[in-house]
């Protein structure tokens, strides 16, 4: 597959990737907002963090494997399919086989891949959702239950972006809690798949719709 098809394809992609972002933050958003009217620590800790996060003047933009926040549209394709030539990236995944897909060799307990792709905004990276799975795993082998997952994949977002990593627990019986860290204009979450079988990410850059010039980490 030559560059132009490879860029072709993902391109068609990312608008249909928009409209989904859109409605699938609707929901954590509102785990995160609605809180404020519990008076719970977790969402004053978060409101706390999120303060003293964009107040630093600091830009956290990098992501995973070479991706960051603010990397602009033509870069990325660029870099995805030179990451292909190498066998490092491929077109495909358990969450969406439209996404990109890297293998976690060393970085997990057990064999898994990172399934991801961006959402841009006037051409540059300002979110990014993505997806954790072991490969092969089967919902009748516990060792690959949602739980077990979810205490691994925080166990790597904290190896790759240190710890803070703070539990918001939902205010509906049918929504699982989420797990969110700020570092500067850098937003993580993580939380459950419906499917019982992945970890979600999505990452925001919360200064993406106010262009400064800010230090970057």
């Amino acid at each position: 597959m030559d560059e132009e098809i490879f860029t072709q394809r993902m391109t068609r992609h990312h608008y249909s990737m928009k409209t989904l972002s859109a409605l699938s933050a609707l929901g954590v958003l509102l785990i995160i907002f609605c809180l404020s009217a519990c008076q719970e620590s977790p969402e004053e800790r978060y409101k706390k963090m999120e303060q003293a996060a964009l107040s630093s003047g600091i830009r956290y933009d990098m992501l995973f494997k070479g991706i960051y926040l603010s990397m602009e549209e033509k870069e990325f394709y660029h870099y995805c399919y030179q990451m292909n030539l190498k066998d490092e990236f491929r077109q495909g995944g358990v969450k969406n086989g439209n996404w990109v897909e890297y293998k976690l060799k060393d970085e997990m307990k057990y064999p898994a891949a990172i399934n991801f792709f961006p959402i841009f905004e006037n051409n540059t990276i300002t979110e990014l959702k993505a997806a954790i799975y072991y490969d092969n795993a089967e919902l009748k082998d516990k060792v690959f239950e949602s739980d077990s997952l979810l205490l691994d994949v925080l166990q790597l977002m904290e190896k790759w972006y240190g710890q803070g990593f703070i539990k918001i627990e939902s205010p509906f019986a049918y929504k699982d809690d989420i797990y969110v860290k700020i570092d500067g204009n850098r937003r993580i979450t993580v939380l459950k798949d419906q499917s019982g079988q992945m970890i979600n990410l999505w990452f925001v850059d919360m200064l993406a719709q106010e262009p400064k010039a800010l230090h970057t980490k």
